[in-house]
This record gives structure tokens, sequence and C-alpha cells, in this order.
């Protein structure tokens, strides 16, 4: 059964119950006090009756005789003075004789307890209906006489009885109405869970752009929040794991296409050597192509590495004096420089950066390798000018810069923002004249996501290209 129809069934029955009992306890409340009313109504009429029948036979002068007569006549005229219609009346003599009554039922209470010296009183149940009988011991100077009354409280019960066929016939229409009231209750207590199944199928059908409406403040309203925050981490996690996939697809299809040139080259060289009858030279020439195309996969297969290896490895942030780091990196780089005939100059600012010394190195020596080849690319001649790179630190409010800034060749605008994708080359034929395999920036990028560091990239064609690095300030770790 769905949830619709069990609160459905439930609120129906609820409110059916909460009537019926209601009812039920108010009319009882109601009859009980009727009945307790009639009751105390009617024992005050008996002793009326009987103070009145006293006090006549305590008023006749003393040693009159009270014949059966008599008494017949005061209790006519006590009766006819206070007396109820709806009240039976028997007197008694001494020797239970029957000496006056006035027709109405007086019960057996009398019968059965006739002779007592106690007053009593009773509600009766009988085939005729209900009843409150009473009986009483008078005695006076001139004898001794009981009292028997009886009041018909019928009407009590027959009032009841109405009510209660009245409340029957209430109880169906309330019935017939909490019908709609229900579906209406139930249709509105489930609107946010139906919401919540239709948008969960959704995100099962690959809609990962469902959501929920949110309103008001309660349990249901914060599931449903929940759900929007569920469902937008998991749709930003579906698009970082595709765009992983189309990176990992992309690169896969860089490095093949990679690894495919130089080896076309090597295999096409080496079955020339082995087949063809070729010159000193020619043999000279081929083994060299073949040299360079082997050293270039080496880098390649040593650029791989480093990249899976920064990949892999998670790393110790350790406190790094900036100078001793610039230092490092000048060590790192000076060979490369020098085959380069590139000038370098450092500037570096007192501070302390948070990272990884080799990984560091590796970093500014990508960046450092790639001005010195932007370098080589410009022509000095004209103004007899030499390829610069310059090492900038400096220590900034929440952490410390540092800026790797070239006068090279620069890169067009519209292709900064792709330098970092891997195997990407501005110059692809100049880039692997110069041994470059698109890796160096991805490398970069890598790294420097691993120090929780930002980066920047200004460059203008023809004028060169500057990076700048934001360490941000943490705590030393321990080994």
């Amino acid at each position: 059964m769905k949830l619709f129809w069990k609160q459905f069934t439930a609120i129906v029955c609820l409110l059916v119950i909460l009537f019926a009992v209601f009812g039920c306890v108010f009319l009882q409340t109601s009859f009980q006090i009727m009945l307790e009313r009639e009751k105390e109504r009617g024992l005050e009429e008996w002793k009326m009756f009987q103070f009145a029948l006293l006090a006549s036979m305590e008023g006749l002068p003393e040693g009159y005789p009270i014949e059966n007569d008599v008494m017949t006549e005061m209790s006519e005229t006590i009766e006819d003075s206070i007396g109820n219609p709806e009240n039976g009346i028997a007197l008694y003599n001494e020797e239970r004789q029957l000496i006056y009554k006035n027709g109405m039922y007086y019960g057996a209470l009398m019968a059965e307890n006739i002779g007592t010296e106690k007053a009593m009183w009773r509600l009766t149940d009988t085939e005729e209906g209900h009843y409150l009988e009473a009986l009483s011991r008078i005695t006076s100077s001139s004898g001794t006489y009981y009292l028997a009354f009886g009041r018909n409280i019928q009407y009590v019960y027959d009032a009841r009885d109405r009510l209660y066929e009245q409340y029957r016939n209430t109880v169906l229409l309330v019935i017939v109405l909490s019908v709609p009231v229900s579906w209406f209750m139930a249709y509105h207590f489930t609107k946010p869970i139906r919401q919540l199944v239709k948008a969960t199928r959704d995100l099962a059908r690959g809609n990962y752009q469902s959501r929920v409406e949110v309103k008001g403040e309660d349990e249901l309203a914060g599931l449903m929040l929940e759900f929007n925050r569920m469902a937008r981490r998991l749709e930003r996690s579906i698009w970082q794991l595709e765009d992983a996939a189309r990176r990992q697809e992309e690169f896969t299809g860089s490095f093949a296409h990679e690894l495919k040139t130089p080896l076309t080259s090597i295999i096409g060289y080496g079955d020339m050597l082995r087949s063809m009858d070729l010159t000193e030279d020619e043999k000279r020439s081929s083994s060299d192509y073949i040299y360079q195309q082997g050293k270039r996969l080496e880098r390649l297969s040593l650029k791989m590495m480093e990249l899976v290896r920064v990949d892999k490895q998670g790393i110790t942030l350790k406190a790094l004096k900036t100078r001793e780091l610039a230092y490092e990196i000048e060590r790192f780089t000076k060979r490369l420089l020098w085959e380069k005939n590139v000038a370098w100059e450092k500037n570096i600012a007192p501070g302390i950066v948070f990272g990884d010394l080799d990984l560091l190195c590796s970093l500014f020596g990508n960046l450092i390798d790639n001005g010195a080849k932007a370098c080589g690319r410009k022509n000095y001649g004209e103004t007899g000018g030499q390829g610069k790179i310059l090492l900038t630190g400096r220590q900034e409010k929440n952490g410390y810069s540092f800026s790797v800034e070239d006068n090279g060749c620069g890169i067009p605008a519209d292709e900064v923002g792709k330098i970092t994708e891997a195997f990407y080359m501005v110059d692809k034929s100049r880039a692997r004249k110069e041994g470059g395999a698109g890796i160096g920036m991805t490398l970069c990028n890598r790294i420097i996501k691993l120090h929780r560091a930002r980066w920047k990239i200004d460059s203008a064609e023809g004028e060169g290209t500057k990076v700048y690095i934001f360490f941000p300030e943490e705590e030393e770790e321990d080994d």
C-alpha cells in the first residue's frame, strides 16, 4: 500500500475514532448528569412527603385514634399539596396492610424490605421501564407506618437513546465528510515525498540536474534541502568524472601520437640501415637521427614517470627558507641556462614556503626550461640583446609569492589557457626539435595543486612571459 493511502486511511480512522470516543464520553457524561439530577429530585420529593406526613401525624391530639381512613385522607391531602404525577406513593401500617396508594408504580422494594428500621433507595430496571424506589419507616405517637415511594425515570433513558441515535447519524455524516478532508490532508502531506521520489527516479535515469522545491522549515523541508545538496554534489562529481575520463582519453591519444612519430622514424631509418647500401655520411646521418629520436623517447618516458609519481605520491609539506630554495633552483638549472646561453637573475626576499623541495625544484626547473627555450626562439641579432630569466620572490599578507619572468618570444593570447593540457605545444615542430613533449606545464599544474598553491600566466607575443605562483601560509607537518 502506498504512503498516500496509508495516510488517507489513518486520517479517516483517526477522525472517526476521535469523534466516536469524544461523542460517547460526552453522551454518557450528559446521561449521568441527567440521571443524577432526577435521582436527587425524586429523593428530595420523597423526603418532603415523609416529613409532611410525619408532621400531620404529630399534629393530631394526643390519644387520637388514627384509623386507616384517616391516614388515607392525610396522604391524599399531602399529595394534592406537594405531590408530583410522576411519583408513586404507597402507605402501609405496622401490620403491613396497604392503607393508601395513588395508583402509580411503587415497586418491590417495599415488599422485600417491609419492617426495616432504615430508610433505603435504589434504581430498578424492569420490563416496564426504569424507576427510582425508596422506602422509609415513620414512627410517631400514633403508631408506626411504612412509606413506599416510586418515581418513573424512563424518560431519562429514552432521551439517552434518542441522543445515541442522533449521534450515530452524525458519525455517519462525519465519515462521509472526512473522506475528502482526509484525501486533501494526505495529498498535502505526501506531496514532498512524491517530489523526492520523482527527483530520485530522475537522478537514477541520469538527469543530474533534477531538484525539488523546498517549502517550509519542517523535517521534510530539511530532508528536501539535503537531497538538493546531495544532488548538486553528485552532479559535480559526475561532471568531474566525465571531465577526468575525457582528459584521460585525450592524454592517452596524445601520448600514443607522441610515441608513434619517433618510433616510426626509428623503425624507418633502422630498416634503411639494415636493407640498403648507404654511404658513410648517410649512415652517420641516419644513426644521428635515430639517436636523437631515442633521446626524445627517453625524455618523454622520464617526464611520464615523473608525472605518474606526482599523481600517486602523497607529499609532506615542510618549511623551506625561500633563499635556500632559490639556491637549490639555481643549482638545478645552472647547466641548462649555460647551454641555452640565457642570463640568470634572482631577487628573493627572505621568507618561508611550505612544500616539498624536490617537487618545487622540478616545478621551477620546468618553468625556467620553458623560458630558456622561448628566449632561444627570439632573434636578438638585430638589437644585440640576450635572453634573460628573472626569478623574484616576495612576502605577501597571507603567504609568499614567486614569479618567473623571461624576455622570450611569448605565447599567443588565445593559447595561454591551453598550455597546461598534456602534450599541448604552441609550436609543435620547434618544440619537438628542442626535445619538448608538451608535458612540462601539465606537471607544473599538478605540483601546484599538490601544494594547494595558485598560479597565473601573463604573456605577450614577442615580449615574453611571466608566471606568478602564490603559496599560502601553512603549518609545518611532522614527518
